[in-house]
């Protein structure tokens, strides 16, 4: 029997999470709540040209390109405590109107389309201490389960492939032909995402503010054409049923400093032709006083991941600055023990 990625992840989401007891504390957090397993704000420089088919002047050099993701938390539901054997887990919803930019150094189209991408997560996080917690040194996890809705376009109405005319939906001739419309071409689709996230802190100093931390996650993203928005068929041919993702990583925090190292791949599924995995590695710093901004450096070997641009391959370095706000996770101000 075949068991989709969808099912298994979901399967995985319920065994990490479910088996806790029913806990008394019930809090809602409103001020300031846990930031975990959300996306950054950023904003990049590249030495490296950037392709795009029918632009006279391609490949040209980008002068910047931004992700601009601010996270709205809902109310936040915080159910037990960190210094509990079961731990604690928090409940989320969040609304992200992300918006990605990208701005060209040419005269005849500086900024093309961008990617419109608001989404709605639901997010259920359990925190757990593995170690008897005091103040100057403990160790703890951190699971995390997202379910996003989200949606993606570009915001245009010209036709998906080069030889069709007329305005998307009413393109002719149906079904198109490669190649990709990369100037004007419409670019949407709705999908649903499912992620698993996991940070395992060691050596947490409260007082001192440092700890190691290692972090993973997996995510499986199905595209949908239902509701307004969603994918075509001639879209869905070439750009995918849906993509798969994974992450590794480590992170150093010294008297509230931090210093991250990742790598991440993803790809498509069920496209046609073929597209290469995207592989990035990225290294953020982010200091103090910077109040949440540091500064990031990026390596992406792959496909083009901004909207229309997706069939184009890229190797780009990429240098700038990153918005993120620290984890938030709090404890009480004299903790004990395990309880029970």
């Amino acid at each position: 029997m075949r068991v989709s990625p969808v099912t298994l992840m979901a399967a995985c989401a319920v065994a990490a999470l479910a088996g806790s007891p029913a806990r008394a504390d019930v809090r809602f957090q409103i001020d300031s709540p846990l930031n975990l397993f959300v996306d950054p704000s950023w904003f990049v420089w590249t030495p490296n040209r950037i392709a795009i088919r029918g632009d006279p002047e391609s490949p040209v050099h980008a002068i910047v390109e931004a992700q601009i993701a601010p996270n709205l938390f809902l109310p936040q539901l915080h159910i037990g405590n960190l210094t509990e054997r079961s731990g604690e887990l928090v409940i989320s919803a969040v609304v992200t109107p992300m918006i990605r930019l990208r701005v060209l150094n040419e005269k005849s189209s500086p900024v093309i389309p961008p990617s419109f991408m608001p989404k709605l997560t639901l997010q259920v996080v359990n925190l757990r201490a593995l170690s008897p917690i005091n103040r100057t040194s403990f160790s703890a996890l951190a699971m995390g389960v997202n379910l996003v809705l989200g949606h993606y376009s570009n915001g245009q109405a010209g036709c998906l492939y080069e030889n069709q005319t007329g305005s998307d939906p009413d393109c002719t001739p149906q079904p198109g032909q490669l190649p990709v419309n990369e100037r004007s071409g419409s670019f949407s689709t709705n999908y649903l995402r499912l992620e698993l996230h996991g940070r395992v802190g060691l050596g947490i100093d409260v007082e001192n503010r440092s700890a190691w931390a290692f972090l993973g996650g997996m995510a499986v993203e199905k595209n949908s054409s239902i509701g307004p928005g969603g994918i075509s068929d001639d879209q869905r041919r070439v750009y995918g049923d849906g993509h798969l993702w994974a992450r590794l990583g480590a992170e150093r925090s010294w008297f509230g400093h931090r210093a991250r190292l990742t790598g991440s791949i993803s790809a498509p599924f069920g496209e046609s032709p073929y597209q290469q995995p995207t592989t990035t590695a990225e290294l953020t710093v982010l200091p103090r006083w910077g109040a949440g901004f540091g500064a990031i450096v990026r390596w992406v070997h792959g496909q083009d991941d901004y909207n229309i641009l997706f069939m184009e391959p890229v190797n780009l370095w990429q240098f700038g600055i990153t918005f993120e706000l620290g984890p938030g996770i709090r404890l009480p101000a004299q903790p004990p023990a395990f309880t029970n």
